[in-house]
C-alpha cells in the first residue's frame, strides 16, 4: 500500500496575515477597549505623583521627594473602586446569560465611560472622584471581556492567538499614551494637568460607539441565537469572504459543534460551568484570567510613577514613558511569537523570567541604600525587562487562553465570571499595595517585588502541569479535546476527528490569498 500523501506545509505567516487583513484591522479597533483600560491605569498612576492633583486630593509632606503625598486610604480607594465597578459588570454579564450580545456589551462600556469621565472632570470632591472611579470600573468591566470575546469568536483559528494578543499591545499603547499626556500636561496651571488627561478618555468610547454601528455581532453569537443567515453574513462582513460554499461550511462547523454540545448537555444551566468537562475548562479560564494579575503587572501599571518617586529615581515620568515605549516592541513581537511558538512554552518561559526581574528589583533595594544610583538604575532596567517580557508572552497568552478554553455555550458567562473574580483579586491588590509601598505605612517600595517574584514562579509551575496547548486548534476542535478528557500534555499531539474548515473545503477561498491551513502540531510531529 502506498504511503499517504503528506499534507502541505503550513501557509506562510505573511500569506495568512494578508488574507485576513480585514478581520485583523477590525479587531485592532475593537481592542481599543483595552487601550482605554491601559490609558486609565497609567494616567491614574501619574496623578498620584502630580503636584496639581495632590494639591486637591493629597497633603503636604516635606519628607517626600516632591513635597506632597497622597494618603494610603485615598490611594487605595481610587485604585480599588475600579475593581469593584468591574465586579458589578461581571454580575450583569453572568445574569444576562446569552441574551447580552458582544456588541451591546461594548456599547454599555462606552456609555459608562462617558458618564464616569464627565463626573471626574466636573468635581473636586473625594466623593465625586470615588463615584467616577467606580463607574469607570463598570465601563472597563464591559470593555475588557467583551472586546476579547468579540475578537476570539471572530478570528480564524490559526490567527486567533496573535489577534487576541493585540489586547496586550493596546493595553500597553494606552498606558504609554496615558503617561505621555500626564507628562506634557503637568506644567499646565490650575487643575488642567489632571483634567485634560481625563478628557482624552472621551476619544475611545466615541470611536467605538460609531464603529459598532457598522459592524455585526460575532458569528458564534448569532449561531447560539439560531440566526444562521446572520452568522453567514457576519463571517462575510468581518472576514471579506465571498465564497458561499466556504461561508456555509464555516457556519455549519460552528453550528454542528454548538448543537452537539447542546445535545450532550441538554437541560443544562449556568451551574454547568462547574460540572463534567466544563469544570476543568472553567477552572482553567479562571486561573488564566487571575494569572494576569498574579504576574504583578497590575502593581507596575497602577503604581509605577509613584514607585519610582519613592525609590528616588530621577525624572520618574520620563523613565516610565521610556519603559512603556520599549515594552511596546515586546507587544509587537507577540504577534509572530504566538504564531510560531506554543502557548505553554511562552507562558512558562516568560513567567520564570518575570519572577527573576521581580526578585531582582527587591534584592537591589535590600542590599543597597535607597539613595544609591545603582539601585535606581537596576530598578528601571528590570522594570523595563519585566514589562517587555509580559508583553511578548504572559499577557497575550493568558488573554488568548482565557477566551479559547471555555465552551461555546458558556463562553460569555465563564469569561464574565472569570473577569469578575479577577476584578476581586485586582481589588485586593490595589487595596493592599499602598499599604506596602507608601512611606506612611510599611514603606517597602521596590521590596514589594519579593511577593510578585514568588507569584510568577507559582504561575510557571501551574502552567507546566495544567495548561493545555491550544495553538492551531479551532474552538470546535477544543470542544472535542475537552469532551474526550485529553490531558494537558497530550493536547498538541492528539489527532482530532474534526478538521479545520480550510482543510475540509480545500483551502482558503479563491478571492483570498492561496494558503492551505494545516495543524502545526501535525507538521512538527512529522
Amino acid at each position: 500500500m502506498a504511503p499517504p500523501t503528506p499534507k502541505p506545509p503550513p501557509a506562510p505567516f505573511r500569506s495568512n496575515f494578508l488574507a485576513e487583513k480585514r478581520i485583523i484591522t477590525i479587531c485592532f479597533f475593537i481592542a481599543l477597549g483595552q487601550f482605554q483600560y491601559g490609558y486609565d491605569s497609567a494616567a491614574i498612576a501619574g496623578f498620584q505623583s502630580m503636584p496639581a492633583f495632590l494639591r486637591v486630593y493629597g497633603y503636604e509632606d516635606p519628607t517626600n521627594p516632591i513635597g506632597l503625598n497622597i494618603s494610603t486610604d485615598v490611594q487605595r480607594l481610587i485604585q480599588s473602586l475600579m475593581n469593584v465597578g468591574g465586579f458589578l459588570s461581571a454580575i450583569v454579564m453572568y445574569a444576562s446569560h446569552t441574551k447580552l450580545s458582544r456588541r451591546i456589551g461594548l456599547w454599555l462600556g462606552c456609555g459608562f465611560a462617558f458618564l464616569s469621565v464627565s463626573l471626574m472632570i466636573g468635581t473636586t470632591s473625594l466623593g465625586g472622584l470615588y463615584a467616577g472611579r467606580l463607574l469607570l470600573g463598570v465601563s472597563n468591566g464591559f470593555f475588557v471581556p467583551y472586546s476579547v470575546t468579540y475578537m476570539t469568536e471572530s478570528a480564524p483559528a490559526l490567527l486567533r492567538g496573535p489577534i487576541v494578543g493585540m489586547s496586550t499591545f493596546q493595553t500597553s499603547l494606552g498606558a504609554l499614551f496615558g503617561i505621555l499626556v500626564d507628562n506634557y500636561c503637568k506644567i499646565y496651571p490650575g487643575n488642567a494637568p489632571w483634567q485634560v488627561p481625563l478628557g482624552v478618555m472621551y476619544i475611545v468610547p466615541t470611536i467605538l460607539t460609531i464603529l459598532l454601528a457598522f459592524l455585526p455581532d460575532t458569528p458564534r453569537f448569532y449561531v447560539t441565537q439560531g440566526q444562521d443567515e446572520k452568522a453567514i453574513n457576519a463571517v462575510r462582513r468581518l472576514r471579506g469572504i465571498k465564497d458561499e460554499a466556504y461561508l456555509r461550511a464555516e457556519v455549519e462547523d460552528i453550528k454542528s459543534a454548538f448543537l452537539l454540545e447542546q445535545e450532550l448537555h441538554s437541560g443544562v444551566h449556568l451551574n454547568d460551568m462547574f460540572r463534567g468537562p466544563d469544570l476543568r475548562r472553567t477552572l482553567l479560564c479562571f486561573a488564566t484570567t487571575i494569572g494576569g494579575t498574579a504576574t504583578g503587572v497590575t502593581f507596575m501599571a497602577g503604581f509605577s510613577v509613584y514607585l519610582f518617586v519613592q525609590a528616588r529615581v530621577g525624572s520618574p515620568f520620563e523613565w516610565v514613558m521610556i519603559s512603556l515605549a520599549i515594552a511596546l516592541t515586546g507587544n509587537m513581537a507577540a504577534f509572530p511569537a504566538m504564531k510560531y511558538f506554543g502557548r505553554r512554552e511562552l507562558l512558562i518561559g516568560t513567567s520564570v523570567i518575570s519572577a527573576g526581574m521581580m526578585y531582582g528589583m527587591a534584592i537591589a533595594y535590600t542590599v543597597s541604600a535607597w539613595t544609591d544610583p545603582a539601585a535606581s538604575r537596576a530598578l528601571v532596567a528590570m522594570s523595563i525587562v519585566f514589562t517587555w517580557i509580559y508583553g511578548i508572552g504572559q499577557g497575550p497568552v493568558m488573554w488568548a487562553l482565557s477566551t479559547e478554553i471555555p465552551s461555546q455555550r458558556l463562553r460569555s458567562q465563564t469569561v464574565g465570571t472569570a473577569s469578575g473574580l479577577n476584578f476581586i483579586v485586582g481589588w485586593v491588590v490595589s487595596f493592599c499595595t499602598p499599604y506596602f509601598i507608601n512611606p506612611d505605612k510599611l514603606g517597602w517600595g521596590p521590596k514589594y517585588g519579593y511577593i510578585w517574584g514568588s507569584s510568577n514562579l507559582v504561575l510557571a509551575l501551574w502552567a507546566f502541569f495544567y495548561v493545555p496547548e491550544t495553538k492551531g486548534r479551532s474552538l470546535e476542535q477544543l470542544e472535542e479535546l475537552f469532551e474526550k478528557g485529553v490531558s494537558a500534555r497530550k493536547f498538541s499531539s492528539y489527532v482530532v476527528e474534526r478538521q479545520l474548515v480550510e482543510d475540509s473545503v480545500g483551502g482558503v477561498p479563491a478571492e483570498k490569498e492561496k494558503a492551505t491551513t494545516v495543524q502545526v502540531d501535525d507538521v512538527e510531529k512529522r
